[in-house]
């Protein structure tokens, strides 16, 4: 999707693979300047040198953002890197597969900190510059599991996209006084290389499924980010944009879903 970022400052986090790549790349070939975090400096380094060589400016920081702290060195490292800040984009995220009778209280505290907290802890450490820039963006990368339950084992990513989803919708009424918006992207089923661990026998079971008939692609949700990112969404905030190609229209509850599955 094409718009002009030329100026903006944008944080990706989960930058170096999957949809945040793509994510990052797009927001490069749209003139935004791109800080990426990712937990590793070795996850990060291809996509940094391959958007560098595109002539993008773009800087890289290694960070485990499940604590506030990283957060907050996440959000300074843009501002140092570039002057200030105007985009985030959260689509880091961790997603055990865990029965919940197995789910310990520290794999549930773990996937809420990286996934919700940091949210949480990005947003109030981006607000300052939010502020000053006048049209902020704050973007988080949910999930359908936020809102359905229509794959067991995920107990805990679904309990942090709920919460981000809620968050998002309460942010967007106390950053609407600084002309920022704040929304998030549901995804359906989309195939990457950060994808849940699903056998093929439960993907092909799910893409019959889907009106559109296949899977998401990284870059599906990278346009959509791209929306909301640009002046065309400058009257959208505090809204969950559902891009799975239709997977929830039919009237089919949760239950017959798992016993599909």
């Amino acid at each position: 999707m094409k718009i002009d970022l030329a100026g903006k400052v944008a944080l990706v986090t989960g930058g170096g693979r999957g949809i945040g790549r793509v994510i990052a790349t797009q927001l490069v070939q749209n003139g935004a300047r791109v800080m990426i975090a990712t937990r590793t400096q070795a996850s990060g380094q291809e996509v940094t040198d391959e958007l560098r060589a595109m002539g993008g400016e773009v800087e890289l920081v290694a960070l485990d953002l499940s604590t506030r702290a990283a957060c907050d060195a996440a959000v300074q490292a843009a501002v140092d890197a570039f002057g200030g800040l105007d985009i985030v984009v959260h689509n880091s995220a961790i997603f055990p597969f865990t029965p919940f009778e197995q789910v310990t209280d520290e794999e549930f505290d773990s996937v809420l900190k990286t996934n919700l907290y940091s949210f949480m802890w990005l947003s109030r450490a981006a607000l300052p510059y939010v502020k000053t820039c006048g049209n902020g963006r704050i973007v988080g990368i949910s999930s359908l599991i936020g809102n359905h339950a229509w794959l067991a084992g995920l107990d805990s990513y679904a309990a942090s996209k709920g919460g981000m989803n809620g968050l998002a919708r309460n942010l967007a009424l106390e950053f609407a006084k600084h002309g920022a918006t704040v929304n998030v992207i549901e995804p359906g089923l989309v195939i990457d290389d950060r994808s849940p661990k699903m056998d093929d026998v439960t993907r092909d079971k799910i893409v019959p499924n889907i009106p559109l008939q296949r899977a998401g692609l990284p870059s599906d949700i990278a346009n959509a980010v791209m929306f909301f990112c640009s002046p065309t969404s400058q009257f959208v905030t505090g809204q969950a944009l559902v891009v799975d190609g239709g997977h929830m229209l039919p009237d089919m509850s949760s239950y017959a879903m798992a016993a599909r599955l």
